[in-house]
């Protein structure tokens, strides 16, 4: 993606700047302070004409350094954190929100490395979100980074752990520095003890510069009284959450500004110190500020410029021309290039940021940048998330592209009432328009592969118009058998023929999960074979289809990915070992159903004699349903537990047979739900019906010919996800958003959803 990024730039004649370290070994590595306001849109800055607060220190700031007047921010803080610390796209590296993914390299680690003095004070929320008994939360709960493990050497941070142990950030707060958490805060105020904590530690740095970065926890709500509150005299109103409180809590935040200032001049540091000022996002939207006569809504969350459009000014006495201003496009992600090379820091090797470095808009050098931002904003999944939709999109300053086609001219629909319809674009904005829909169709993790076939409107609200199919991996034998693990929130799959199961995360990648997976030598027949089918059974445990040994069998242990144990779960029918167990799902009761096909054995013989679906109930009783399939192949259990549907491989008929399920191991009035054979005969793959999963509203999702079939819970087909190749089965993410599918060689993906809430 990185090559085509830079095909594109050339494109659009937008060349990005180069790198150039400062060779000058005598001039001394500058300081860097990095401050991020918490939920400040432009409009409360009195240098953007904002007439609502007084901030006289940040205003000073401008005044004697460089203000920009296209800065942005992600909708919330966590996407930006997200890609202001790895100076990365969120599509790179976003797993949820409220956390940052330990395996990322921030800012921090790198210019630790560098040799720098590293500090990070105010609030981090990023290693844990989601409150207990949230859906899905359970697998996220801890698993982001640690706050020791971001790379700085000191910190005093608020919301280090859980969200329901966070306390407060203001008075009486909560606060872990260095290790522990401090006592005594009764009665002090938590941005105090940041600022503090700041000022001394930039006046112990002797011997070394130091990187400083301070997300801050003003302004975000609760709105409470600051220590210049009026009400803050009184001890029980000092954690009162009122809006009225929030032109106290902005000034604060300016005193706080203009005490971290100061201190640097005292200590001498003021002219080798580059400080900026950002913001994680726009006003809550319970705000309104003034400028002038006009009134401004806040609008965090929301992608309108309310809610992405922030303050940023840079400040470094010497270096920048002092009241200057500049309309130079900055992003999250431009941060972590711009101090690399302001502290003459090579990128370190195999680390690719996304951004560009301003280091010389500040300087006053020519410079050629994009003329555009770029987001990908997926607030997902996280507790009290819902509300918001996922988006991604294109702006400059006066027009937006969104990804599912929606433009506006955001200078005359600055609130973006009214998109731009196509047939009323002048020649110059189809020029921008077509210029903007190249960047979001290069700014893709993965290649698109396939298409999608829409035969009834009913399609539409199961597969969005604006979905497509992302070619994750490949270079596979025969893929199969996927299966999501929500806890890890990675799919696993088998290579039949490899004797293999691959792991694949979206910002791990692929690795090999197990091997061998399913033949193991102890049954004859099936040499090289390894699992097909995989799920996981009411406790979690994998359990799996192995072809090769002609059982099934639960993971028992994987004490590394070249060992893995088995416990079987059922082995034959009668005494008689299976043909090649093939596919299986649980119902609601934890009963177990699969199907026993005999083209798995290749030129190995049947023990049995014929091909067989079964039921194995709960307690280990095993019942043949069904003996009279020619090639039973995909099996699924509906949601309500009434009926059970069997894929049949024949090439004469391939079709989906359904049974109505009676009772535990008993199954009647069998029938033809879905006749597959002309879409056999017309398809290019010459796929029969295969593995098949069960949406929430019971819509059949089956691999099949050219794809995976769509159809309806009466049988009726909605449209195709093509591929176009032999594809063996597909398995939807634990939230439903993502179907991924396994054909042949390839994995592939499609989010179902993805500009919808």
């Amino acid at each position: 993606m990185k090559t085509i990024y830079f095909l594109l730039s050339l494109f659009l004649s937008v060349s990005c700047y180069a790198q150039k370290p400062n060779n000058t070994n005598s001039e001394k590595r500058p300081n860097v302070i990095l401050i991020m306001v918490d939920d400040l849109g432009y409009e409360g800055i009195g240098s953007y004409g904002g007439t609502s607060y007084n901030t006289p220190n940040i205003d000073k700031l401008a005044a004697t350094g460089m203000q920009f007047n296209q800065a942005y921010a992600q909708p919330l803080c966590t996407p930006t954190r997200v890609k202001l610390m790895t100076g990365q796209y969120n599509f790179r590296n976003w797993e949820a929100f409220g956390i940052l993914n330990p395996k990322q390299k921030t800012f921090g680690h790198i210019m630790k490395d560098a040799g720098y003095a590293t500090c990070m004070v105010g609030k981090w929320q990023l290693q844990s979100y989601d409150p207990p008994g949230y859906p899905g939360g359970e697998h996220r709960r801890g698993i982001g980074m640690k706050v020791e493990d971001a790379g700085f050497d000191e910190y005093s941070m608020f919301h280090a752990f859980h969200t329901e142990d966070k306390g407060s950030r203001f008075a009486n707060p909560t606060i872990y520095q260095n290790g522990e958490f401090l006592k005594e805060t009764d009665g002090k105020y938590g941005p105090d003890i940041f600022s503090e904590y700041l000022n001394d530690f930039v006046g112990r740095q002797a011997d070394k510069p130091f990187f400083v970065y301070y997300p801050m926890a003003l302004t975000h709500g609760p709105f409470n009284p600051t220590p210049d509150s009026s009400d803050w005299k009184y001890a029980e109103k000092r954690l009162n959450d009122e809006t009225v409180y929030f032109k106290d809590m902005v000034e604060y935040l300016d005193k706080i500004i203009g005490n971290i200032v100061t201190n640097l001049e005292k200590k001498g540091l003021r002219e080798n110190t580059l400080l900026m000022l950002y913001s994680d996002n726009g006003t809550h939207q319970t705000i309104f500020s003034k400028m002038g006569d006009l009134t401004v809504q806040g609008g965090k969350g929301l992608t309108t410029e309310a809610g992405i459009k922030v303050p940023f000014i840079a400040n470094w006495p010497g270096h920048i021309k002092e009241g200057s201003a500049s309309n130079e496009f900055i992003d999250a992600i431009d941060f972590m290039p711009t101090i690399l090379e302001a502290t003459n820091t090579p990128t370190p090797t195999g680390f690719e940021p996304d951004g560009e470095s301003f280091l010389p808009v500040l300087k006053g050098e020519p410079v050629e940048r994009r003329d555009w931002v770029f987001m990908s904003y997926d607030p997902k999944p996280g507790w009290d998330k819902k509300q918001f939709a996922p988006a991604e999109f294109v702006l400059n300053a006066n027009y937006k592209l969104y990804g599912d086609g929606r433009f506006y001219n955001t200078k005359n629909d600055v609130l973006e009432k009214d998109s731009l319809p196509s047939s009323k674009l002048s020649t110059q904005e189809k020029q921008l328009k077509g210029k903007f829909q190249k960047v979001l169709d290069s700014l893709k993790k993965y290649p698109t592969y396939g298409w999608i076939e829409r035969l009834a409107p009913e399609f539409d609200s199961l597969v969005s118009k604006h979905a497509r199919i992302e070619l994750v991996a490949e270079g596979f034998n025969w893929s199969e058998g996927p299966v999501w693990l929500p806890k890890e929130q990675k799919l696993i799959f088998s290579d039949v023929p490899e004797n293999k199961i691959y792991q694949w995360h979206n910002l791990d990648g692929l690795s090999l999960y197990m091997s061998p997976s399913g033949g193991t030598g102890i049954a004859n027949g099936n040499t090289g074979k390894g699992s097909n089918g995989l799920i996981l059974d009411p406790q979690g445990d994998l359990v799996i289809c192995q072809v090769g040994d002609r059982r099934i069998s639960r993971l028992a242990s994987l004490q590394d990915s070249l060992h893995p144990k088995f416990t079987p779960i059922v082995t034959d029918y009668k005494g008689k070992i299976f043909n090649s167990p093939n596919d299986l799902d649980y119902d609601a009761n934890g009963n177990l159903y699969f199907t026993d096909p005999a083209f798995g054995l290749g030129n190995g013989k049947s023990a049995i004699g014929f091909n067989g679906v079964y039921f194995l109930s709960k307690d280990n009783k095993l019942v043949l349903l069904d003996d009279s399939i020619k090639a039973p192949n995909g099996i699924a259990v509906s949601n309500d537990n009434k009926t059970l549907y069997v894929a049949d491989s024949f090439k004469e008929q391939p079709k989906i047979l359904v049974y109505d399920i009676v009772s535990d191991g008993k199954v009647a009035n069998k029938r033809i739900f879905f006749d597959a054979t002309q879409l056999h005969k017309a398809s290019i793959s010459k796929q029969s019906p295969d593995g098949m999963k069960i949406d929430k509203k019971g819509n059949i999702f089956l691999a099949g010919p050219d794809g995976v079939l769509v159809i309806s819970p009466s049988g009726k087909h909605l449209g195709t996800i093509r591929t176009d190749k032999n594809t063996g089965n597909c398995e939807f993410s634990d939230n439903g958003r993502y179907l991924f599918i396994t054909a042949d060689d390839y994995l592939l993906r499609v989010n179902l959803r993805p500009y919808s809430k």
